[in-house]
This record gives structure tokens, C-alpha cells and sequence, in this order.
């Protein structure tokens, strides 16, 4: 099948850094490709996916200064990218921050032309919190698109406007994780540092047990609430010692860091979509120490590749406990349960039942309100000058 998978433009696929769902549409793309599917990925330039790589900037937005609220950018990006989607057998795209909501009427004006396409939600609702226009978007252009979520607790959220595709778990190119059957003596965390991932409350149970904590990830510059959470609550907990931060970690820090510990301390703030980063300690063979919030339970197996808690005095007196759990059944767990090949099987049966769905619809009947882009909007532009 020829595929068309559309990426954000915030960071290259797969990221240099922190980026969940670049990883994952990285590691679907080599799926895919595996499978024998044809695959070109619109994403930036300097992307390193294993497939034909079109785009409009040649380096990441927010490489460039350009923060992720900035709906312009994202949406030159977007329009196109669905400029190519005629030329293609199905067309699949991914919403995982505000300006991504742009997608839907462009996946909606696919669907009344009849071009089967999908879209995979990689994070929570609500997407718009500045100016809340999700139910508008949502009943706008809902009832025209498939929509699949990364886990089943995700899928429980689905708004109701979507069609429903089901949930398919997120994937992990296990050969780039290096496993490490000892490990170390400190604990560790990784992800974007904000509120909802839980940093400042790993450091302080690592204080109250007295234990090494070193970590690293992603202050996010152009998010006010991560800026402020990591001068007000994260770095005065840090002393260069006990508890140490390296920065943002690209992927040989990654491994060395995940790899190099006795546990992953995860005591998130929300209910997780998924946690793409604790497959990745997994795969290095490091278990996890993890509040049961939202997905967790779908890719943590307690008692086998981690222990799930419920809070900080019950996490507190699992580190001595966490020694027990097999390192290589961490890595046996990633193998078995996310790999590439299994996430692309699943999406192509997605792709070839929706496939056949668009051949037996009557679009003029089958949506009530269809919404489209008169053809004079896809203008032809020189964007040359924005890489």
C-alpha cells in the first residue's frame, strides 16, 4: 500500500532529544516499511525516518524560535503536506499538541474527496487550552474521521464525535535501546519537565530515602508553565550530588542514563496516554517504580518489568524492593509487547478495513454537513525562504 504519514513539524522524526511521538511514528514508518508497504513521511528536512522524506522546513520549528503555539507555521506545514495526499492510498496523520487541531479539517475534506485516512491521538483532551476550541473543531469535523488512540485507557476518552478506530499501543525500534544487565546505584527520570511528569516529586522521594537521583530532559522554552515549574519547584532540589541534571538527553545519553540505573522513578501527575520513555528503560533492562495512573498498567506488568504504587510513601518503600525484578524480563517485555512489526500489522488491518469502508460510501449521503476547502485555497507558494 502506498502510505502517506504525516508527522508535526516541532521536532525532526525521530528527534534529536526528548519527542515521544516523533519516536513512535519513526518506529511505525519502520514497521511499515518492513511489512513491504511504500511509505513517505511529510515531516522536517533533516528527518532521519526510514522513509522518503517530504517537507516545507527543512529544521525543526522550535529549533528555529518558534514556539508551539504558533499556529501559522503549523499550518503552512499541514496544508502542505495534504497537497500530496491525492498522489497516495491512505493518508495517516497525528495530533499530539493545540496546533495540531489543524489536521481535522484538512482529514475531513479527505474523507469527501474519499481518500481513506486516519488519526492516531497521541496525548489528552483538552488539546486547546487558550482558546478552547476543541468541541468547535470536534463537531465540525468529528463525524468524518477515524480516530485511534495509543492505549485502551486513552480510548475511553474518545470524544464521541470521531468514528471509532479502536487503540493501538505505541512501538519501540528495540535495536537503538542498549541493554544493560546491571545496571547501577542511583535512580533516574526522563521526559519533559513539567508539572504532569512528576520530576520534583521523584527528587523528594529519592531525598527521603536518601538516595542518588540523576535525571535529564526537556525544559520546554516557550511553555510558560514548564519554565516556571523548573525555577520554582525543580532546581532548587538539585545540588550537583545526590540529585543531578544533565540537560536534554539525545539518544547515546539515553541509553547510558536509563541503562546505567538501579530504577525509573514515575510518580506522574495525570493520567498517562502511554509513556513511551519507560518502554525505553524497559529495553535498556532498567524496571520502573511507577504511580498506576491512566495507561501505565498497559505497558508496565507489576511484579515482572516494574512495580505500580498508588503513592509516595507506598513508592518510598519500594526502591529496596525493585532489585528483585529481572532485568532481562524488561527487555523480553519490550520485545514482546511493542514491537515495530506488531504496531504496523495492526495499522495496516486499520488502513485496509477503512480502505474498503471509503468503497462502499455514498460521500454526498454519508455526512451530513461535509466540510472542504474550496480548490482556490491551495495556492501555490514559494516557502523556500521559511527553512
Amino acid at each position: 500500500m502506498k502510505i502517506l504519514q504525516v508527522a508535526p513539524a516541532w521536532v525532526n522524526t525521530p528527534p534529536n532529544d526528548y519527542g515521544g511521538t516523533e519516536w513512535v511514528i519513526a518506529n511505525l514508518v519502520k514497521g511499515l516499511s518492513e511489512l513491504g508497504h511504500d511509505v513517505t513521511l511529510f515531516a522536517t528536512g533533516n528527518s532521519g525516518a526510514d522513509a522518503k522524506i517530504e517537507y516545507v522546513f527543512k529544521r525543526p520549528l522550535l529549533e528555529q524560535g518558534i514556539g508551539w503555539d504558533a499556529a501559522l507555521p503549523a499550518m503552512i506545514h499541514y496544508h502542505q503536506a495534504f497537497q500530496y495526499a491525492k498522489d497516495f492510498e491512505f493518508v495517516h496523520a497525528h495530533l499530539a499538541s493545540a496546533t495540531d487541531l489543524i489536521l481535522l479539517p484538512f482529514l475531513a475534506d479527505l474523507t469527501e474527496q474519499g481518500i481513506p485516512n486516519l488519526l492516531t491521538i497521541h496525548s489528552r483532551w483538552p488539546f486547546d487550552r487558550s482558546s478552547n476550541m476543541d468541541e468547535v473543531f470536534l463537531n465540525l469535523y468529528g463525524s468524518s474521521i477515524l480516530a485511534v488512540n495509543i492505549s485502551g485507557a486513552m480510548h475511553a476518552t474518545l470524544p464521541k464525535q470521531f468514528r471509532d478506530g479502536g487503540f493501538v499501543h505505541n512501538s519501540l525500534d528495540i535495536t537503538k535501546m542498549e541493554f544493560n544487565p546491571r545496571g547501577g546505584k542511583y535512580f533516574t527520570w526522563l521526559g519533559r519537565i513539567i508539572p504532569e511528569k512528576g520530576i520534583a516529586e521523584a527528587i523528594r522521594i529519592a531525598k527521603m530515602a536518601g538516595e542518588q537521583l540523576i535525571f535529564a530532559g526537556i525544559i520546554e522554552q516557550h511553555n510558560v508553565q514548564s519554565v516556571r515549574y523548573w525555577i520554582q519547584q525543580v532546581k532548587p532540589l538539585i545540588d550537583g550530588s545526590q540529585i543531578q541534571y544533565l540537560g536534554p538527553a539525545d539518544l547515546k545519553l539515553k541509553n547510558k542514563l536509563l541503562g546505567g540505573a538501579k530504577a525509573f522513578l514515575n510518580p506522574l501527575q495525570w493520567e498517562e496516554p502511554f509513556g513511551m520513555v519507560l518502554v525505553e528503560s524497559m529495553a535498556c533492562g532498567t524496571p520502573l517504580i511507577s504511580y498506576n495512573r491512566g495507561a501505565i498498567s498497559e505497558v508496565v506488568k507489576h511484579g515482572e518489568s516494574g512495580l505500580l504504587v498508588r503513592s509516595r510513601n507506598e513508592m518510598f518503600r519500594s526502591l529496596d524492593k525493585v532489585g528483585k525484578i529481572s532485568r532481562y524480563r524488561c527487555r523480553t517485555h519490550v520485545e514482546e509487547q511493542f514491537s515495530p512489526k506488531s504496531a504496523a500489522l495492526k495499522y495496516a488491518n486499520i488502513y485496509r478495513k477503512e480502505v474498503n469502508f471509503h468503497k462502499n460510501i455514498n460521500y454526498s449521503e454519508a455526512l451530513e454537513a461535509p466540510v472542504a476547502f474550496p480548490s482556490s485555497f491551495a495556492a501555490k507558494i514559494d516557502l523556500t525562504s521559511l527553512n
